[in-house]
């Protein structure tokens, strides 16, 4: 491998594990704190990163430098030509024995700086994933933490995440959940993903049950401002309506038995019982076929995400 490295892209985690892996591969683990060094590109002079390349490795034979979110990949205009021709002609002659990285989740291509690099050096991107192949990697991750996940699952966790960082996250949430079970099941991540989300979704339903549409999507709202994914949310306002309907083929039937043969939290089924009866079960059916024919709408492209979150939370409402 060529020892000046670009890593770019939006998938960090890619990113930062593909610095690992060379780190592991090429210093000795006793010896990888004083031959790996790391800057903070936003604010690094290019003669310290120069100055830290040459000098020469502790015990090791290579040395890894690391230039994180390096501005000039992003700013190359900021950088005099005189300056810039300077750098590049001192990039050429950074020591064999060091690996010179630079990462950056955007890069103008037709630059000469990337072009320096592509001709003298490396450049790997790490676009995000498609949600298929997202999926298939959360199924391969979880082998890390010893842990089952089917497909169809692990695409829930695909769709509820924006980047693999926060996929990786959420799966050791849930590995810790499970505990020593092995296979991760849909009803860990309903039980999971639904604390974030029940009070808001609680609260929206109740302006839903009360015909206050207005409110309902002002609650709506606030759970997208907060970066919730509308995939999740029209989820769990699935799964909510499914509860009311249950509740409300049960009437009549005792609370304790509600709870034993539906399996709702006490505080859960409290609240359904009382949404419920906002509704009729007429209503909640006609909700519930609105859920999945705005879930394909989405899916298709037929209408904009938060449009059809706001059109179903708004049509529950009337």
């Amino acid at each position: 491998m060529k020892n000046l490295i670009l890593f770019f892209g939006e998938e960090k985690l890619l990113i930062d594990e593909a610095i690992a892996n060379l780190k592991n591969k090429t210093i000795p683990q006793g010896l990888q704190a004083i031959n790996f060094i790391s800057f903070d590109g936003k604010n690094a002079k290019e003669e310290d990163i120069l100055d830290a390349c040459d000098t020469v490795p502790m015990m090791s034979e290579k040395k890894i430098v690391v230039v994180y979110d390096a501005s000039f990949f992003k700013n190359e205009g900021k950088m005099s030509s005189e300056r810039q021709k300077w750098f590049l002609d001192r990039l050429k002659r950074v020591p064999a024995h060091t690996y010179l990285i630079f990462t950056t989740s955007q890069v103008d291509k037709r630059s000469k700086i990337f072009k320096f690099f592509q001709a003298n050096g490396v450049a790997y991107e790490y676009k995000p994933l498609l949600q298929k192949d997202k999926a298939f990697w959360i199924q391969k991750r979880a082998k890390l933490y010893n842990k089952g996940i089917d497909l169809r699952t692990a695409y829930f966790i695909a769709e509820y995440t924006t980047d693999l960082y926060q996929a990786d996250n959420e799966l050791k949430k849930i590995a810790s959940f499970v505990g020593e079970r092995v296979k991760i099941e849909q009803n860990d991540l309903d039980e999971i993903f639904s604390k974030s989300l029940e009070g808001n979704i609680f609260e929206m339903m109740d302006y839903i049950g009360s015909k206050r549409p207005a409110e309902a999507i002002k609650s709506l709202n606030y759970l997208m401002e907060r970066g919730e994914k509308g995939a999740v949310i029209l989820y769990m306002i699935s799964k909510h309506i499914m509860n009311l309907l249950t509740v409300k083929s049960m009437k009549g039937i005792e609370r304790e038995m509600i709870q034993k043969k539906t399996g709702m939290h006490p505080f859960v089924l409290k609240k359904a019982i009382s949404q419920a009866e906002n509704f009729s079960a007429e209503e909640l059916e006609k909700a519930l076929k609105l859920c999945q024919e705005i879930d394909i709408a989405i899916k298709t492209g037929k209408i904009d995400e938060k449009i059809g979150i706001e059109l179903l939370t708004a049509k529950t409402a009337i």
